[in-house]
């Protein structure tokens, strides 16, 4: 950004016929920022009004410079002291600036705007991302859980069958068992006298 106060630039402009807020702009594009261009813009006046509109080969007035309804014979000879110029106000040209200002802030307000909305939208576009990863997870964790309890419902009732079977087994046992060790008393016992005969 240009540093430098653009004083010769608006005169130079200004000579072109550019308004003021044409001036501004044109500045504006080059980089000047608003102070700049403010600063520029009052030197430029300065040196209009204090400039003297005499023809420089001559000494004459120039005709070009000569303000309306006042007679050519009206201005003071070389020599002679101008009468204060008007250093009055220019609303014309405030309201200019004023309005060059305004539409400088506003592109900031804008832009800053457009900014904190395109921040805005990021953030609710990963807020509604975070949200279906939680409710993918929580289905996820939800099927987990019910499979687990299926699991261990199946285990309990694989357990209750062993139970039963191992109840039917014992009776089972309860009844076979005594004839089997009879059996097995009454082999012992024809072994015992097996073994007396061969003696």
């Amino acid at each position: 950004m240009p540093e430098d106060t653009p004083t010769e630039a608006v005169l130079s402009m200004r000579q072109q016929g550019l308004t003021n807020n044409q001036v501004i702009a044109a500045l504006q594009r080059q980089g000047y920022n608003t102070n700049h261009i403010l600063d520029a813009m009052n030197q430029a006046d300065i040196r209009m009004q204090t400039r003297r509109p005499f023809d420089v080969e001559g000494g004459k007035m120039a005709n070009q410079n000569v303000p309306e309804g006042m007679p050519p014979g009206a201005y003071p000879s070389p020599g002679e002291e101008l009468p204060p110029m008007d250093m009055g106000v220019d609303t014309g040209r405030i309201e200019e600036i004023a309005e060059a200002i305004i539409e400088e802030k506003w592109t900031d307000l804008m832009e800053n705007i457009n900014r904190i909305v395109e921040w805005k939208d990021k953030t609710e576009s990963r807020i509604t991302q975070m949200e279906t990863m939680m409710k993918s997870i929580k289905d996820d964790f939800d099927k987990i859980h019910t499979s687990v309890l299926e699991r261990v419902g199946e285990y309990d009732r694989h357990i209750g069958d062993v139970g039963t079977e191992v109840k039917a087994l014992e009776k089972v046992f309860q009844k076979v068992l005594p004839g089997f060790i009879e059996n097995i008393s009454e082999l012992s016992r024809i072994t015992e006298d097996l073994k007396k005969q061969q003696k």
